[in-house]
């Protein structure tokens, strides 16, 4: 742009001169310096319009630690050459990239960018600048096609003893306290000593023969969790790790569930509230897309989360505690709750807890679980769903 300025200012000057001097060598300047202002302005204008750009995306859906792999397509349609293009396509991991293309010449550029955190990812918009040979005019466009890209935590196959799961199947499972009175499983015929409650009567009547419904077994099942999002337990954690570990685990943990038939429910941590409730592995994607927007960004103590949410649990169900953080405080916290549920914390952070705080854990009826010791050298993924 300076250089235009600089050309404009010569050509306005030297049209002056000619006009006061009369010179006729001044006019040729005149002519000279307007006509090459005037072709760069339509080089720069007819370039800009013959450039066509495309972004091609590998995967619309990768996970945490894969790369994103695309390809900037341009190309040239016109017969004149592109002396000199800058391509920015808004990534920070790279420069904005200086070309050129020859008349109805197509160039390929390969992009690979690796995510560490989970979240939505844009590629685009793409800006372009074009000058022309001398340098003098410059144009920009922009291609506003937007590209997303899911990222998600990692999922890793696991088996974890869950009292819940360990009940389904067996024979001393099958209590009424533990039967789902929202699935029918069968009906089969009347004997002594059932309950009446318990007859079909629409059935039994048009079969003139009672008829007894029976429901499915869930082991009085459900699995709660309770997601630390509390940020001082993450003020540490200045490269976002500790977070994807804890998003992968609740993943993990609740694709192991729903694959055994357990449901699993995730406690809202702002209201205390179920967020949601997923009751197969149908399900599991709901919960995948609920980790791309929960952060550790609430200033709610996660002890009282504890309190609160503790009380709500039914007693029969298990309760898994996923947080980075454990100390005198939690341990206080959970020993001044009479605990009827089956209560496991799975702790996500490097750090090693302390002994003295797993020995009182313990005594509280409650199982530890360290995620990193337990899972880190799990490489075998899930088949994602």
């Amino acid at each position: 742009m300076r250089n235009f300025i600089l050309l404009l200012s010569f050509t306005t000057v030297s049209f002056l001169f000619a006009i006061f001097t009369g010179g006729e060598i001044l006019y040729y300047i005149f002519f000279a310096l307007s006509s090459i202002l005037l072709l760069s302005i339509l080089y720069s204008i007819i370039g800009r319009e013959s450039i066509k750009l495309k972004i091609d995306i590998k995967d619309s859906e990768i996970h945490v630690g894969e790369k994103i792999g695309y390809k900037i397509k341009i190309k040239n349609k016109w017969f004149l050459p592109l002396i000199f293009i800058a391509i920015d396509d808004k990534n920070e991991s790279f420069f904005p990239i200086t070309t050129n293309l020859n008349p109805f010449q197509k160039k390929v550029i390969k992009r690979s960018i690796e995510c560490k955190r989970r979240g939505i990812y844009k590629i685009g918009p793409v800006k372009i600048k074009l000058r022309d040979p001398f340098g003098i005019f410059e144009v920009k466009k922009t291609f506003n096609k937007k590209h997303k890209i899911i990222v998600y935590p990692n999922v890793y196959d696991i088996s974890i003893e869950l009292p819940a799961i360990a009940e389904i199947g067996r024979a001393e499972g099958k209590n009424k306290q533990y039967e789902d009175y929202t699935n029918l499983s069968n009906l089969r015929e009347y004997i002594d000593g059932d309950s009446l409650k318990r007859v079909h009567w629409r059935i039994s009547a048009k079969l003139q023969k009672l008829y007894v419904k029976e429901y499915e077994y869930t082991a009085s099942n459900e699995v709660f969790i309770i997601w630390d999002l509390y940020r001082q337990h993450y003020k540490e954690d200045y490269n976002g790790m500790i977070d994807e570990k804890t998003a992968e685990c609740v993943l993990s943990i609740a694709k192991y569930c729903l694959a055994n038939g357990v449901p699993v429910s995730l406690v809202d941590y702002e209201s205390n509230k179920h967020l949601v409730r997923c009751k197969s592995i149908k399900d599991f994607s709901i919960l995948k897309l609920l980790t791309l927007k929960l952060f550790p960004t609430y200033d709610s103590d996660f002890d009282e989360k504890l309190l609160n949410n503790i009380r709500r649990v039914s007693r029969e169900s298990t309760l898994v505690i996923i947080t980075p953080y454990v100390d005198e405080n939690t341990v206080f916290t959970l020993s001044n709750i009479n605990l009827h549920q089956n209560v496991i914390i799975f702790y996500t952070n490097k750090a090693p807890l302390e002994e003295e705080t797993k020995r009182k854990l313990d005594n509280l009826g409650i199982k530890f679980i360290s995620w990193g010791d337990k899972y880190e050298d799990i490489h075998k993924k899930v088949q994602y769903i």
